[in-house]
């Protein structure tokens, strides 16, 4: 169907924007596209400024923690903000805060 349609264009000398309907679905795709885009941009923003949060915390109370933290740390994007925080202020060490993490 696609072949015939350019086929038809080219001996026409149209192409898809000149027509109404299929230009109206690619700008809906497109800012849908935008969107979508938008919010996966969004968390994954919350997520490394999370993750940046949680370092902090663990540096400032002279916690030591590795050079893949916490991008090692799994579920840490999906744990609840309180129990990230109550882990990092609770824990005695990296390992420490990995178990806290796995148990919220």
């Amino acid at each position: 169907l696609a072949r015939v349609g350019r086929v038809l264009g080219a001996r026409d000398g149209t192409g898809p924007d000149d027509h109404h309907f299929l230009r109206s679905f690619r700008d809906e795709g497109r800012a849908e596209g935008r969107a979508r885009g938008r919010a996966e941009g969004r968390i994954e923003g919350l997520a490394e400024s999370r993750a940046e949060m949680v370092r902090q915390m663990l540096v400032s109370r002279g916690i030591a923690v590795s050079e893949g933290f916490p991008a090692n740390v799994p579920g840490l994007g999906e744990s609840p903000m309180d129990a990230t925080v109550a882990a990092a202020l609770a824990c005695e060490s990296e390992r420490d805060f990995h178990a806290r993490i796995r148990g919220a």
